[in-house]
Protein backbone atom coordinates (compact mmCIF):
# COMPACT_ATOMS: atom_id res chain seq x y z
CA UNK A 1 0.00 0.00 0.00
CA UNK A 2 1.33 3.42 -0.95
CA UNK A 3 1.76 5.98 1.84
CA UNK A 4 -1.09 8.42 2.31
CA UNK A 5 -0.60 11.90 0.88
CA UNK A 6 0.42 14.79 3.07
CA UNK A 7 -2.17 15.92 5.56
CA UNK A 8 -4.64 18.21 3.73
CA UNK A 9 -5.20 20.57 6.61
CA UNK A 10 -1.49 21.09 7.17
CA UNK A 11 -2.10 24.02 4.85
CA UNK A 12 -3.20 25.95 7.93
CA UNK A 13 0.22 25.65 9.47
CA UNK A 14 2.06 26.36 6.25
CA UNK A 15 -0.01 29.49 5.64
CA UNK A 16 1.23 31.08 8.84
CA UNK A 17 4.72 31.62 7.44
CA UNK A 18 3.79 32.06 3.80
CA UNK A 19 2.16 34.48 1.45
CA UNK A 20 -1.11 32.52 1.58
CA UNK A 21 -4.05 34.25 3.18
CA UNK A 22 -6.13 32.31 5.68
CA UNK A 23 -8.90 32.15 3.07
CA UNK A 24 -6.47 30.62 0.55
CA UNK A 25 -5.23 28.15 3.17
CA UNK A 26 -8.83 27.15 3.93
CA UNK A 27 -9.46 26.62 0.23
CA UNK A 28 -6.30 24.57 -0.10
CA UNK A 29 -7.16 22.41 2.92
CA UNK A 30 -10.70 21.71 1.71
CA UNK A 31 -9.55 20.96 -1.83
CA UNK A 32 -6.79 18.69 -0.54
CA UNK A 33 -9.24 16.79 1.65
CA UNK A 34 -11.66 16.45 -1.29
CA UNK A 35 -8.84 15.07 -3.43
CA UNK A 36 -7.90 12.54 -0.73
CA UNK A 37 -11.52 11.43 -0.52
CA UNK A 38 -11.73 11.09 -4.30
CA UNK A 39 -8.54 9.05 -4.30
CA UNK A 40 -9.99 6.84 -1.56
CA UNK A 41 -13.04 6.22 -3.77
CA UNK A 42 -10.74 4.89 -6.50
CA UNK A 43 -8.70 2.80 -4.08
CA UNK A 44 -9.63 -0.70 -3.00
CA UNK A 45 -7.84 -0.17 0.30
CA UNK A 46 -10.12 -0.02 3.35
CA UNK A 47 -7.36 1.61 5.49
CA UNK A 48 -6.93 4.34 2.84
CA UNK A 49 -10.71 4.83 2.75
CA UNK A 50 -10.90 5.19 6.54
CA UNK A 51 -7.84 7.45 6.75
CA UNK A 52 -9.23 9.86 4.16
CA UNK A 53 -12.57 10.04 5.98
CA UNK A 54 -10.92 10.61 9.35
CA UNK A 55 -8.68 13.35 7.98
CA UNK A 56 -11.67 15.11 6.47
CA UNK A 57 -13.54 14.80 9.74
CA UNK A 58 -10.61 16.35 11.63
CA UNK A 59 -10.60 19.25 9.17
CA UNK A 60 -14.31 19.83 9.72
CA UNK A 61 -13.84 19.55 13.50
CA UNK A 62 -11.34 22.40 13.20
CA UNK A 63 -13.85 24.40 11.16
CA UNK A 64 -16.47 23.80 13.85
CA UNK A 65 -14.07 24.93 16.56
CA UNK A 66 -13.06 28.07 14.71
CA UNK A 67 -16.53 29.26 13.68
CA UNK A 68 -17.93 28.51 17.15
CA UNK A 69 -15.73 31.19 18.68
CA UNK A 70 -17.93 34.11 19.73
CA UNK A 71 -15.47 36.62 18.30
CA UNK A 72 -15.20 34.98 14.86
CA UNK A 73 -15.33 37.55 12.05
CA UNK A 74 -17.88 35.72 9.87
CA UNK A 75 -21.50 36.81 9.93
CA UNK A 76 -23.63 34.90 12.42
CA UNK A 77 -25.76 33.30 9.69
CA UNK A 78 -22.69 32.12 7.74
CA UNK A 79 -21.28 30.62 10.93
CA UNK A 80 -24.59 28.88 11.64
CA UNK A 81 -24.68 27.51 8.09
CA UNK A 82 -21.12 26.18 8.40
CA UNK A 83 -21.93 24.55 11.72
CA UNK A 84 -24.99 22.91 10.20
CA UNK A 85 -22.90 21.69 7.28
CA UNK A 86 -20.27 20.38 9.70
CA UNK A 87 -22.99 18.40 11.49
CA UNK A 88 -23.98 16.83 8.18
CA UNK A 89 -20.30 16.04 7.46
CA UNK A 90 -20.06 14.27 10.84
CA UNK A 91 -23.15 12.15 10.16
CA UNK A 92 -22.15 11.39 6.57
CA UNK A 93 -18.64 10.43 7.66
CA UNK A 94 -20.02 7.97 10.19
CA UNK A 95 -22.37 6.55 7.55
CA UNK A 96 -19.45 6.08 5.12
CA UNK A 97 -17.23 4.50 7.76
CA UNK A 98 -19.94 2.03 8.70
CA UNK A 99 -21.02 1.19 5.16
CA UNK A 100 -17.66 1.21 3.40
CA UNK A 101 -19.58 2.37 0.32
CA UNK A 102 -17.81 4.91 -1.88
CA UNK A 103 -21.20 6.41 -2.77
CA UNK A 104 -21.33 7.69 0.83
CA UNK A 105 -18.09 9.65 0.31
CA UNK A 106 -19.26 11.54 -2.77
CA UNK A 107 -21.40 14.08 -0.88
CA UNK A 108 -18.38 14.91 1.29
CA UNK A 109 -16.24 15.52 -1.80
CA UNK A 110 -18.91 17.80 -3.26
CA UNK A 111 -19.29 19.76 -0.02
CA UNK A 112 -15.55 20.35 0.29
CA UNK A 113 -15.26 21.46 -3.32
CA UNK A 114 -18.30 23.75 -3.11
CA UNK A 115 -17.11 25.44 0.09
CA UNK A 116 -13.60 25.79 -1.37
CA UNK A 117 -15.06 27.33 -4.53
CA UNK A 118 -17.03 29.78 -2.40
CA UNK A 119 -13.83 30.88 -0.73
CA UNK A 120 -12.33 31.87 -4.07
CA UNK A 121 -15.21 34.19 -5.00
Amino acid sequence: MAPLPIDPYAAYGRAQGSALSLRQADCLALTGAANLLAEACRSSSRPHFEAALKRNQRLWTQIQRLVSAPDHALAVQVRADLLSLAGFVDRQTLKALLSGDVADIRPLIEINREVAAGLTE
